[in-house]
């Protein structure tokens, strides 16, 4: 296994465990002690992690956590959800019913959503049906499960269990990374896990993020890219994706003007 695959699969493991132990890495990579050791201290260099005795820690200030920002000044893609949900708002309407996945771009939706009359939301995200109690129109679902008090999502066997009940028109899926060889991604395992089963219970895959997904792979595959119906982004999506989109006839939204005809 060459040097960047090892960094991207020791990158996804730390995102989603936040800690990891040199055997095993080298366990999981089938490569010598040494050279786990060595792809840590580089890892280390680029403040990506904290070495420790034996293992290494996620360096969590070096990143920018989704799960812990809640205010607008600490989202620097703030502005770029924001125009997302304007294009996703539009088509959301009155008594749909409807599926949003975790993350801050659908939390923006939700937002939007508060707009709508007699609309049935289901959601795993707790920050998300919070958002939407303020509207008494609005019914919100939650599936149970296991809840991460870190991110206030909800997941595990349960959680997939009781979403195969439900059925929806739509389902808005946020993802981290989309990529041409990986098709869509996320770091969690757990996540990816119930977003498989998400997928499977709507008419009409949406998939939703800003830009600065497209050419990244997070750690656990969710599909391929023709598994979306539509796709909501920003101008800034690579031309590449725009031609692949439409050649296989997935619907690409980049401004609100698109929806009204248009890429």
């Amino acid at each position: 296994m060459f040097a960047p695959e090892r960094i991207r699969i020791i990158k996804g493991i730390l995102l989603d465990k936040k800690h990891i132990n040199v055997s095993d890495l080298s366990s999981i990579l089938n490569v010598s002690e040494v050279t786990v050791r060595r792809d840590l201290e580089k890892l280390e260099k680029e403040n990506f992690l904290i070495r420790t005795h034996g293992g290494a820690i996620l360096n969590d200030q070096s990143l920018f956590d989704e799960d812990e920002c809640d205010n607008v000044e600490d989202d620097p893609y703030h502005e770029q959800r924001v125009e997302i949900a304007e294009i996703a708002s539009h088509m959301i309407q009155d008594n749909d019913v409807i599926l949003l996945s975790p993350g801050l771009t659908n939390l923006c939706i939700a937002k939007k959503v508060l707009n709508k009359r007699n609309v049935t939301v289901l959601t795993n995200y707790l920050k998300i049906a919070s958002e939407l109690a303020a509207n008494a129109s609005i019914k919100v679902i939650l599936p149970g499960g296991d809840l991460d008090p870190a991110s206030m999502i909800l997941t595990g066997k349960l959680t997939e269990e009781n979403i195969r009940s439900f059925f929806v028109s739509k389902a808005f899926i946020e993802v981290e990374g989309v990529s041409m060889e990986r098709g869509y991604t996320v770091q969690s395992i757990d996540r990816a896990s119930v977003i498989r089963e998400m997928v499977n219970i709507t008419r009409e895959r949406i998939i939703v993020c800003p830009y600065k997904c497209f050419d990244n792979i997070a750690f656990s595959q969710i599909g391929p890219l023709t598994m979306a119906n539509k796709v909501i982004t920003n101008p800034s999506v690579p031309d590449q994706y725009k031609n692949y989109f439409f050649e296989n006839n997935v619907q690409l939204f980049t401004a609100f003007n698109s929806y009204e005809g248009g890429l």
